[in-house]
């Protein structure tokens, strides 16, 4: 795995939680951490879900 990989694959989950975060926040009043890291979480296994599904095709039709 190279070092951008593991940087995006960090990073865009990350982004992702803390963006959904911020909507929940003008949703309601407040976002608690719990919810930050469940977002946080949801996005990071949906990231490597999404990952293991391409490489799964890639493999399939090579």
């Amino acid at each position: 795995m190279r070092p951008g990989d593991l940087a995006s694959g960090i990073a865009r989950p990350a982004l992702s939680g803390a963006m959904r975060a911020r909507q929940t926040k003008k949703e309601q009043d407040r976002v608690t951490v719990k919810q930050v890291l469940g977002f946080v979480a949801v996005a990071a296994f949906t990231t490597w879900l999404t990952k293991q599904l391409d490489d799964l095709v890639e493999r399939k039709l090579a």
